[in-house]
């Protein structure tokens, strides 16, 4: 469950107490001229009103910890095949070799973030847009390189390419992630 969705579903059940609060206090109200008669039946239904929207929130933190380790382990396979497809641009001695497990590294990712994410405006007619189009666009920066001879300058630009594309991917990524600032730092400027 994304961060969006889970204070969504937090939002709605906080509404949710606060409209049984609200009806609780005007049947306590209301029910003085009444012996407390719906009040008294309020009161006794109190548990099952209380406990079914805190079993749904129970439900929807725990698909959110799922969610994370999901997207905790995305993210190791994306880093690991986004270093492996910048490595092969500066340092290729197995080109082959290299050239395929960056490739397979990359094509894993791919598959993964679908497995994490729909696409957005995905529909039953529509496939949608993938939702990290940088990691796709390196994948065909790799591809497009194969196993070819070519010179410095032209690995240096897909090099830089792949690291712009891997920024981009990072900013919007890191952002699902519930991440705080640490309490002690070794920074150069501290």
């Amino acid at each position: 469950m994304t961060k969006r969705k889970l204070i969504r579903n937090i939002i709605l059940i906080s509404l949710f107490y606060i409209l049984a609060l609200f009806v609780g206090i005007t049947f306590y109200i209301t029910g003085a001229n009444e012996d407390f008669r719906y009040f008294g039946m309020f009161k006794e239904l109190f548990p099952i009103i209380a406990a079914l929207p805190l079993a749904y929130l129970g439900f929807c933190f725990q698909r959110r910890a799922n969610f994370h380790s999901a997207l905790r382990q995305l993210w190791v396979n994306m880093i690991h095949a986004v270093n492996k497809s910048i490595l092969y641009t500066e340092f290729r001695v197995e080109t082959e070799k290299e050239y395929l497990e960056a490739l397979l590294l990359l094509s894993k990712s791919i598959d993964e973030v679908r497995g994490v994410y729909f696409n957005i405006q995905e529909t039953s007619t529509d496939k949608g847009y993938y939702p990290f189009e940088s990691l796709k666009s390196i994948y065909t920066i790799v591809e497009q390189i194969g196993t070819k001879d070519f010179n410095e300058a032209q690995l240096r630009e897909a090099n830089a390419k792949i690291r712009d594309h891997w920024q981009t991917i990072r900013k919007t990524f890191l952002r699902e992630f519930d991440r705080s600032e640490p309490t002690f730092a070794d920074t150069i400027n501290s």
